[in-house]
């Protein structure tokens, strides 16, 4: 993270630099900005009359937990990742709370709708932020790094390694106080029950944000068919996010029990997700989504071990052909192909251990996870 002051007001008037609530900066003001907001800044054309930018991280208040000693404000800041890393973070906060103490969260604002319906939760500060907010608080947990950006061996699962840099063993939590889900609102409620009346609802995540970790079109499209051929009595609903091409979503599959839908307001989603038969995902939102409402999850794995990431989730049943790569779980957490991969007659822009995954095994291991559904045709 960054802390930058600028040399002028500063008025973000630019619609290609978006980075949140704040989009006017007074000069000589000390500002809190992610990594991310602050390259989305450098990417900006014009000009930008910094004064100072210094990396943060020295200066947080680490927290080390003692049964025995005072609790006080604790900021948490989990901001490596997108969704789903929100999602592995919310059991720290009740855990925090649980052992006395006052729970804040800081967050970007497309992702602060994650850390609402936690009662323990005293506020939410959005960045960018000033930098003096920070003083407000007694222990800063910045985790802007703590799943996605580590590819070596010892890896540990996400929870886990907060609750160790917290000074909590993580042993001495219950494997299910590592689950929480939010509280919803009655309105929010109502919404998710009038959507899909009396129907068995599916659901299928058709890509995630990275595409290594990603189906190509083609093959999505095949899966998601697939399954909906296998099970018609279920209404399956494929899931696609902005940063997904719409060479996966755009045409329908033409199957009266499918249909794709990008959804606003993911709270929404979440509840849908708690009336699912079953789920079927890469290793994103829906894998954490469908883990910590208990419900059944076909994984679609790459590049990361499920053994790890979704050690708390039970009713997961991962696929991950991790025998067609000697390098696999590689672990690698970026845009562009890993350079150890490998070589292949033609440069591969897809994980191998994917495109293993057929749609024939991803029915039999819905089958197998919920053996209620619909018998597929003969």
């Amino acid at each position: 993270m960054h802390v930058i002051s600028f040399s002028e007001h500063l008025w973000l008037e630019n619609a290609q630099v978006k980075l949140g609530c704040a989009d006017v900066f007074e000069a000589g003001k000390g500002y809190l900005f992610s990594d991310k907001q602050f390259d989305k800044l450098k990417e900006w054309e014009v000009s930008i009359p910094f004064e100072k930018v210094s990396k943060i991280e020295p200066m947080f208040k680490p927290m080390r937990y003692s049964e025995h000693d005072p609790k006080g404000k604790v900021l948490i800041y989990n901001g490596v990742g997108g969704m789903g890393d929100q999602i592995m973070t919310w059991p720290l906060s009740k855990i925090l709370a649980d052992r006395g103490y006052e729970v804040h969260i800081l967050s970007e604002h497309h992702l602060a709708m994650f850390w609402y319906g936690f009662p323990w939760i005293k506020s939410i500060l959005i960045l960018p932020c000033y930098w003096s907010m920070l003083e407000h608080f007694d222990y800063h947990l910045n985790f802007e790094y703590i799943s996605n950006g580590y590819a070596h061996d010892g890896q540990m699962q996400p929870i886990d390694l907060m609750l160790r840099l917290c000074g909590i063993d993580p042993t001495s939590i219950p494997d299910e106080e590592k689950r929480l889900v939010p509280r919803f609102t009655k309105m929010e409620k109502g919404i998710a029950q009038s959507l899909y009346p009396n129907r068995r609802l599916g659901f299928y995540q058709i890509a995630c944000s990275q595409q290594i970790r990603s189906f190509a079109p083609e093959q999505s499209r095949s899966v998601f068919r697939a399954l909906a051929e296998a099970f018609p009595d279920i209404y399956w609903i494929g899931l696609y996010g902005p940063l997904e091409s719409s060479e996966y979503w755009l045409t329908p599959l033409g199957l009266p029990n499918t249909e794709f839908r990008s959804f606003d307001r993911p709270r929404l989603l979440w509840l849908l997700v708690e009336r699912a038969e079953i789920c079927v995902a890469p290793d994103s939102m829906l894998v954490h989504v469908a883990g910590m409402f208990g419900r059944p999850c076909v994984g679609l794995w790459g590049p990361y071990a499920p053994q790890i990431r979704v050690k708390y989730y039970p009713n997961h049943y991962p696929i991950h052909h991790k025998e067609v790569c000697p390098h696999a779980p590689c672990y690698w957490n970026a845009v562009q192909m890993p350079h150890l991969c490998p070589p292949m007659e033609q440069p591969l822009d897809r994980c191998q251990v994917m495109l293993k995954i057929t749609p024939e095994e991803v029915v039999e291991a819905a089958r197998r996870l919920v053996p209620s559904l619909q018998k597929q045709k003969p």
